[in-house]
């Protein structure tokens, strides 16, 4: 499967290890959990963001309307419970300053296993954020990215953020850094915003063979006509103003030449389309700047509505939908595959609980909704007729004595001698 490619075997051996020592040292409990639990709560996790319910322990529920019968075939709620207590993917005990201590591992492994894709000619840095309801000061998330696949991310923690110093600023230090560690070969062509990109970052790329072209901010400028353009060249370096709706200030070294293309723009005045001179390195950077967004996109459509109160939470389900998105990229992009995005996570689901959920023996009882439904129509004293099920075993729902009858609307199992009584009559 190529989810299990994305979220590799490194990762679930360490969250297995890592949870079940947790349950020991806090709970004072043996968990045992084993790898087929495990990959069976990933199916479960997987399967709860298409398939939402306003509780997380509705999903095991026998009523009708909420039932979700591959979900408690593949295990028992109050085993997916005592799993989500003590997930982990640390030892506590080896705790350091390190604010994503707790969840550093997932970062490591998965920037390991994402190398499976070869880089493309164009890349595109941006920041993201995870959606978060608590209070915790890093929240913040910088990564690295194509056209929706991501290659690289790093969480951004303060000083703590494990990317090199350049001493060229934060904004440049991040894009030299996910290049550095990320491994990027040379000649590939960055593309980012203008928290990232500096004249200095530019010279510093083309030492290290990477094209980069980003926004710069602007506050100072002239009123121009839409399609104007300045142009200022400079060693290896390209700077454009270029007036759209707004200014557009773009540094490149990518061309050493500056060239245009042809756009449309719409006339409000006109009511109709106007042809309008675009550089050349906008209208690049307008095709190949999307990737994280796209990704984050993707990511969000069918992310995991199970929460948890615990900080790291957001971030582990992250890290599960950015698995199961690359590994729809690679499915389409390497391996030929058209099914959509929501078909494929219900095939990544649906295989992980029937290969390794366990089905349980019995399930639990009614819901008291399920009770007050049935007491509705039990006293309408409308149509309540006696029926022999030939089951042997059935309880009497009056005096829980043995019988072989049952109402046939209400279907409970009923003595005749209790039938009248049970329905109020």
């Amino acid at each position: 499967m190529v989810f299990l490619l994305m979220y590799p075997p490194t990762l679930r051996d360490i969250t297995l290890e890592m949870s079940n020592l947790y349950a020991t040292q806090t709970k004072g409990k043996q968990l045992n959990m084993s790898m087929d639990e495990l990959l069976t709560f990933y199916g479960i996790l997987v399967a709860a963001g298409y398939s939402t319910v306003p509780r997380r322990r509705m999903h095991w529920s026998l009523d009708s309307d909420v039932h979700n019968e591959s979900i408690s075939n593949a295990m028992r709620r109050n085993r997916f419970d005592e799993i989500m207590a003590s997930l982990h993917f640390a030892d506590n005990t080896k705790i350091t300053d390190d604010p994503f201590f707790k969840v550093r591992p997932i970062f490591t492994e998965l920037n390991k296993s994402y190398k499976v894709m070869p880089y493309p000619e164009w890349l595109s840095v941006d920041e993201s954020m995870i959606r978060y309801y608590g209070r915790h000061g890093c929240k913040q998330f910088i990564r690295a990215s194509s056209t929706g696949y991501m290659h690289h991310m790093e969480p951004y923690g303060g000083r703590h953020t494990l990317l090199p110093e350049t001493g060229l600023g934060q904004g440049p230090s991040v894009v030299l850094g996910l290049a550095e560690q990320g491994e990027v070969p040379q000649g590939c062509k960055f593309h980012h915003d203008n928290l990232f990109t500096s004249l200095s970052l530019l010279d510093e790329m083309t030492k290290r063979g990477y094209g980069s072209c980003g926004t710069m901010r602007e506050n100072q400028f002239m009123r121009l006509p839409r399609g104007s353009s300045e142009v200022l060249t400079q060693g290896e370096k390209l700077l454009v103003r270029w007036k759209d709706n707004n200014i557009v200030t773009m540094a490149t070294n990518m061309e050493k030449n500056y060239s245009e293309t042809v756009v449309k723009r719409w006339n409000k005045e006109r009511r109709a389309f106007d042809q309008v001179q675009q550089p050349q390195c906008i209208k690049l950077y307008n095709e190949h700047m999307g990737g994280v967004d796209l990704h984050d996109q993707q990511a969000s459509r069918y992310s995991i509505t199970i929460r948890s109160k615990k900080w790291w939470w957001p971030i582990f389900a992250w890290s599960l939908n950015s698995a199961l998105v690359n590994s729809f990229y690679f499915y389409r992009d390497v391996m030929g595959g058209t099914i959509d995005l929501l078909t494929f996570s219900r095939v990544v689901a649906q295989s992980l609980m029937q290969k390794f959920g366990t089905k349980p023996l019995s399930h639990g009882r009614r819901s008291l909704l399920a009770a007050s439904v049935q007491d509705q129509a039990r006293y309408d004293q409308d149509s309540h007729w006696p029926i022999n099920t030939g089951n042997r075993f059935l309880r009497c729902r009056l005096c829980d004595k043995r019988t072989t009858f049952a109402c046939e609307k209400c279907n409970a199992s009923l003595h005749i001698e209790c039938f009248k009584k049970y329905h109020g009559q």
